[in-house]
């Protein structure tokens, strides 16, 4: 092997340090040459002319360590050897160095997303790192960062290639594959990552790896790297793939195995197929899962003994209106929402300005039929309704007495509940429509037109039409009020019209995945909960789909269909109820995921202490923890464990054995007095482990005494 840029990478890394006190020097150096350094990437939030203001030494670095061709890598480390006067040649070989996504090439976030000191602790980490000196406080400092994970390791990796290695996916696979090992997919702290560090130099001295160096490792990991990329999201692949294909899973297993924890990344895959998850640190994860909650794609639900299908689905609510009458109205459920948040078509166009949430209006333009006013509204773009007499403020103040209180709650609607985006359908006739268009404006009061003052200017996207619109309305004509909600009509419906008159189309179809969070499932009476819609939630049976069905909901009246693109993921607690509780007409619509305890590699995990008590379940652990922790290992139930019990419906899961919280503190104490131990002696009172579990169960109060 060359490794020709070891030299180059080593007085690259010194020359840099000569910056750290004046980046905007080095700064003019690449914005002076932006195009020959292929650095157009280089910019903040407001886009590529939002020049950096600050730039880091391992985000310098990475200008020619992404994805770019060896021929490009070469033509610009030449010019930073001329830039920078470097004596060392110019490399003939990248061998094992790793690179970045050239989506996220940056070691920093845009301004809105990063800490004043960010930039700064890189390079106070980058300092110490090239002189050689102790850093961990630094280090432990910059993990914390954000958009900082594994990508620290590699930049160390480019500085000191002897002393570091990447744990970039290539390498993790690789060192697994070969050697067993097991490395974090997320960056560990500092005293976690020199354990990494010994652990493979002495193996490499024991000849147990052998390859010698760092730079060795690195290099026959990506002989293979095509190959083995692959391999690692294996699981995740299956599963999401099981997913797309199934439309409803359920993830289940014991208590603390992780099946919420596993949630968000589940959701943000299917979800956002772009978004980089596994280079991704959990903050940002959870980050991008919260963002498609307030996208209204994601929605949360935990079941439970008093939940029913009016929660669901649809029900009647009591409800007070502005006299103190109440009433019972039809109120959707939530999955209902999700599935009409799923149906809502996309915006294509922001110059019709309809608005992603848009209301469906009917408006009467002077009566039905042609007459002036509708004349004058298609021609110059608004509309125009009445009830001049009470003036153009409406108020507290205003004289109902003047039309006889008639209009009150239409001009309400018209003033203030109508909004910019909103479409509107221009009633023609008590069947038909003759235009649609999208309210641009706010309302005007026109003293200039001789009736019907009261304007809100419109985007007319198709006019001349004769479009019956009574089925899609459920059936029902419209009435003789001006203005008020068509609230069966959909943006997918005004879609279909559109379309069917080959209108420029503002919209096209929604495919992207939505998705309903059911922790608990089997808390709840899921038969009851789901109704008649258990039929609907098979794949074959959605919206669009060969075999489509639809039903007629109980409340409402009205006929509803699941969309295709809608799915639902549910946790299971095996503990607490076995998988036989649930029906099989139930059981039969989900795809069920196992989630198995497994050993972390996370700072705080009492890998012994999980051991001890795992044994208590399972017989083959140490054949399990060879295994890679595979999902699919077939686990052997223990002695201990009751033969009425599977070990992964009721082992204890991983969860459990993080020592550490939030803070750093130890809590060991407390999870063995207040959590561990008090659930080993319920297994046991309830039979689910025989009385051989109180050896270790005493065992484990001696340690909390010491």
């Amino acid at each position: 092997m060359k490794f020709t840029w070891i030299p180059f990478y080593r007085e690259f890394a010194s020359k840099l340090l000569q910056f750290k006190s004046d980046r905007s020097e080095l700064l003019e150096l690449i914005y002076s040459h932006r195009d020959e350094l292929q650095a157009g990437y280089l910019h903040d939030k407001g886009g590529e002319n939002d020049l950096c203001t600050d730039i880091d030494p391992f985000t310098t670095f990475g200008i020619f360590n992404r994805n770019i061709t060896f021929a490009n890598r070469v033509k610009i480390i030449t010019i930073f050897r001329q830039l920078l006067n470097i004596k060392a040649d110019v490399p003939s070989d990248f061998e094992g160095v790793p690179l970045l996504n050239g989506l996220k090439s940056h070691f920093f976030g845009f301004r809105d997303r990063r800490e004043h000191d960010d930039i700064q602790s890189l390079w106070n980490l980058f300092e110490k790192v090239v002189k050689g000196e102790d850093f961990a406080t630094e280090y432990n400092k910059v993990i914390r960062q954000y958009i900082i994970n594994i990508n620290i390791t590699m930049g160390l990796f480019w500085v000191r290639p002897n002393d570091f290695i990447a744990l970039d996916s290539t390498n993790r696979i690789y060192l697994k594959q070969q050697y067993g090992l097991l490395l974090p997919k997320k960056v560990p702290d500092y005293s976690a990552y020199m354990n990494i560090l010994n652990d493979i130099k002495n193996k490499m001295a024991a000849n147990k790896i052998k390859e010698k160096t760092f730079s060795d490792i690195s290099a026959n990991a990506y002989v293979g790297a095509p190959a083995t990329k692959k391999a690692e999201q294996t699981w995740y692949d299956d599963e999401i793939g099981t997913w797309k294909r199934r439309k409803n899973i359920v993830l289940y297993g014991a208590p603390g195995s992780g099946k919420t924890y596993e949630v968000p990344e589940f959701v943000v895959r299917l979800c956002a197929p772009g978004f980089d998850a596994d280079a991704a640190s959990r903050e940002e994860l959870i980050r991008k899962y919260h963002e498609l909650k307030k996208e209204k794609r994601v929605m949360f639900t935990t079941f439970h003994q008093s939940m029913d299908y009016e929660d669901w689905v649809e029900g009647l609510r009591p409800e007070t209106d502005d006299e103190n009458q109440v009433t019972y109205n039809v109120k959707d459920g939530i999955f209902k929402l999700l599935c009409k948040e799923a149906e809502k078509p996309i915006v294509t166009s922001k110059q019709t300005g309809i608005a992603p949430d848009a209301v469906v209006w009917k408006v009467s333009l002077a009566g039905t039929g042609d007459n002036p006013v509708r004349t004058d509204c298609m021609k110059n773009g608004y509309i125009r309704i009445g009830w001049d007499g009470y003036g153009p403020v409406i108020s507290g103040e205003t004289d109902w007495s003047i039309h006889n209180g008639e209009g009150k709650q239409i001009l309400d609607a018209y003033i203030n509940k109508m909004k910019t985006g909103d479409i509107v359908m221009s009633c023609y006739s008590s069947q038909t429509i003759d235009a649609i268009g999208v309210v641009t404006g706010d309302y005007e009061y026109n003293d200039s037109l001789p009736n019907y003052k009261r304007v809100r200017k419109v985007n007319w996207l198709l006019k001349g039409i004769n479009e019956n619109i009574v089925e899609m309305n459920d059936g029902k004509t419209m009435t003789l009020g001006t203005v008020y909600k068509l609230n069966s009509i959909t943006l997918d419906n005004v879609r279909s019209i559109l379309d069917k008159y080959k209108a420029s189309a503002p919209m096209e179809e929604n495919n992207r995945p939505y998705v309903l969070v059911i922790d608990e499932l089997n808390r709840g009476n899921v038969s009851k909960i789901l109704g008649e819609l258990i039929t609907l939630l098979e794949p074959d049976k959605r919206k669009g789909r060969q075999n489509a069905e639809s039903v007629v909901l109980p409340y409402s009246k009205k006929a509803f269909q699941i969309p295709d693109n809608v799915y639902l993921i549910a946790t299971m607690n095996t503990a607490d109820r076995s998988l036989g509780s649930l029906d099989y007409a139930v059981r039969r619509r989900f795809a069920f995921i196992p989630v198995l305890p497994h050993g972390l590699e996370e700072n705080g995990f009492d890998k012994e202490l999980f051991k001890q008590v795992s044994k208590l379940f399972i017989k083959n652990f140490d054949e399990y923890e060879a295994s890679g922790w595979n999902q699919s290992f077939k686990l052997q139930p223990s002695e201990a464990l009751s033969v009425e019990f599977r070990p992964e419906d009721v082992w204890i899961g991983h969860s459990y054995f993080l020592m550490k919280d939030e803070q750093g503190e130890d809590c060991t104490g407390s999870r063995l007095r207040y959590e561990i131990i008090p659930l080993l002696e319920e297994y046991v009172r309830d039979g689910v482990l025989t009385v051989e579990a109180q050896t270790v169960i005493d065992e484990l109060y001696k340690q909390l005494m010491e």
